[in-house]
Parts: C-alpha cells; structure tokens; sequence
C-alpha cells in the first residue's frame, strides 16, 4: 500500500503544509483563534508567522506547543509525566489510552513528546469533530487522521478494514498513533477497551498469527488522569439524561461545547503516564487460541496496565468516601482538600438540579461522584 491509498481519510505530509499555512493566512476565523493563542502578537506578526512555517514538525513546535503551554498556564497548576523515558526514538508506538477529554488527552501527549525530545504521534480524530474547514485544515496539519462513524455493518466493516491498514502503514513506517481505547470519552470513570478495537488492528497484517500480528504494532497503553475532569458536569449530566430516558441526543455543536469546556475549564494537575508496551512475552501464552480470547486478552491487559499507571488524586478518594459513606480512604486527604472538593461538587449540583429537577439529585450526585471513585475501585482490583 501507498500514502495515496488513505487520502480520505490521512492527515497532511509536510509537502502539503504551505498550502494549509496560506490557507489559516487568508482566513479571518483562523486568524481570530490565532490571535487568542498568542496573544502578544499583531495579526500581521501571526500572517508572518505562519507563512514561515514550512513542516508538521514547524506547526506542531511553533504552533501546538504554544497553544498547549496556554492552557497549561491557564487552567491546570501543572503537568506530571511518567514512562516517556521508556520510550526510544527510532520506535513506533501503537499508544491506546484512556479517553477523558475530547482534545486535550492527545494535544498535550504531543506536548510531552516534544519536551522529552521524542517524535510526536499522528492522532485518531471522529468526523464528528469536524465542524468546518477551518477545523479540518487545522487537524490534518497536527497529524490527525479521521475515524469515519459507521451507519451500517457494510459500513463498520469497510471503514474498519480501511483504517486498520492506514494505522498499521503508518507504524510500519516508523510513526507512531494515538488512539482512545473506546469510541467516545470515559462517562462513568470506569476506562475499559472496546474489544473491536483490537479487533480492528487485527484486520490488517497477517491475520492467521494473530499474536505477532498485534505484536508488531507495538500497543502501549497510556493512563491520563485530571484533579479535575474538565468536562464532568457534562458527562454526568448526559449519563444521567440516557439512564432517565433510554437515550441521549446531542445537540447542534453539542460536541465543540465540550472541546472548549475541556480547553477552558479548570483541570488542577493532569498526569500522563507512558504504560509497558505488550510484548510477544505477554501473548506467547496464549498464541494457540482462538480470537475472541487473543483480542480479550489484549484488551484485559490494556486495561489493567491503565489501572496501574493511573494517578489517583485526593478528589478520588473523598468521592469513593463520600459514596460509600466511609473514611475508608481518610489518610490520603485532608480536612481542606475534602471542603474544596464537596464546593466543587456543589456547584455542579445546583446548576445541574436547577434544570434536571430535584428528584435528580440522588442518583445525579451517584454519577458525579463515580466519575472520580470508580478509578479507585479499578486500581485496587487490577
């Protein structure tokens, strides 16, 4: 297979990169959302700016990582690492992690990447986030390739086999991928893979060895956690309305609300934390089964390896205490940091009951709260 064979759906090479510098210079709305990027700079110094910029390399330096430092420095105290130095330069990664925000879970892996002087990954984006031009230029430029929704089981299927081959090209040539472990954020703050995914990479290679198959793409689990989740009222509110009615349905830009509630909210400290990648030595025992067992086993072990790497913060503990109506886990929190998470909760409670109504509240603050207790639970059983 050839780089031609995925323009539908692949992100931009860097002999495409002026072409979508010129068209973010000639564009009003880009420039806008420039300007609130780098905001010391004149919208002539940003036209020159981007007009210099030549590669993804250039963007992602001179671009991305400016916009990701903003909201560093504006919404999170800070940002903890832990695994990258596992990582080697000349290795491609498969990197499966855990979905909590729309946007920020990849943009500021690439951040890291570029800190700990490694190649940033091309990420997995649904046509959903889509919304405009303007967006899609902006993404194929940051090494973001589309994941095509399916309406049908010809559809799944095709744009499944069609993105397996893209994801395993790229691998082979030495780039490594982001992608969620599931189709959609963690709602609950229960992370568990979806067993299609690797069924997905299974689709491509050969698919008689199914172990040195999935081997060879070098999946490595990546844990991220936030002190706060940038978007838990939305999640729990949603969850709730699903549970209450049997179905949710998003509105218009429902999901731009949510990248710029993730981009602008309060986060407190994020962590990323780089998870042992899995080996032939982790599948061998298992390499005279059938499918449906290799698929659940990778999956399992994605799963726990995030279990095990994830960071747990005071919040988790004072919302498992809460809902179980312990002080099981009192020793990891203090009398402050318990007050400050319960004004937290509070305040989504009161903006939430007002439109919800009351009789939400039992069950609402159930949810709320397991978006930060359930992790516990993974990581004590894991």
């Amino acid at each position: 297979m050839v780089l031609e064979d995925f323009n539908d759906i692949r992100s931009y090479t860097d002999q495409e990169i002026p072409e979508a510098m010129e068209f973010f210079i000639n564009d009003e709305v880009s420039l806008e959302v420039a300007k609130t990027v780098i905001p010391d700079a004149s919208i002539e110094q940003i036209k020159g700016l981007l007009g210099s910029i030549k590669t993804i390399d250039e963007f992602q330096k001179t671009v991305m990582t400016r916009f990701v430092n903003w909201i560093i420095t504006n919404t999170m105290n800070r940002v903890d690492t832990q695994g990258f130095e596992t990582l080697k330069k000349d290795k491609a990664y498969l990197f499966t992690g855990n979905h909590r925000d729309i946007t920020l879970d990849a943009f500021i892996l690439q951040s890291c990447m570029v800190d700990h002087n490694l190649p940033t990954s091309n990420i997995a984006y649904g046509t959903n986030l889509i919304m405009n031009e303007q967006i899609d230029v902006f993404s194929r430029a940051n090494k973001l390739f589309r994941v095509e929704r399916s309406h049908n089981v010809r559809e799944l299927t095709q744009n499944s086999q069609h993105l397996s081959d893209y994801i395993r090209f790229l691998i082979q040539a030495g780039q490594s991928v982001w992608i969620a472990q599931r189709n959609g954020r963690t709602k609950d703050g229960n992370d568990k893979t979806d067993h299609g995914l690797i069924n997905m990479f299974s689709m491509s290679g050969d698919r008689k060895n199914l172990v040195p198959n999935l081997v060879e793409l070098n999946i490595t689990p990546i844990a991220t956690s936030y002190e706060y989740e940038p978007c838990a009222m939305m999640k729990a509110r949603e969850s709730y309305i699903k549970e209450r009615d049997g179905v949710y349905v998003k509105q218009p830009m429902e999901d731009m609300d949510s990248v710029m509630s993730g981009i602008k909210k309060k986060k407190g400290i994020m962590t990323i934390s780089i998870c042992p990648t899995i080996t032939y030595d982790d599948l061998k025992p298992y390499e005279n089964g059938d499918k449906h067992e290799i698929i659940k086993v990778v999956a399992d072990l994605i799963d726990q390896r995030i279990y095990e790497n994830y960071h747990l913060y005071p919040n988790n503990y004072i919302a498992h205490d809460w809902l179980s109506g312990t002080s099981t886990f009192k020793k990891y929190y203090t009398q402050e940091e318990k007050d400050s998470f319960k004004a937290y909760c509070d305040k989504i409670f009161s903006k939430l009951l007002n439109e919800l109504g009351n009789e939400a509240e039992p069950r609402f603050t159930e949810i709320l709260l397991g978006i930060y207790a359930i992790p516990v639970d993974n990581k004590l059983h894991c």
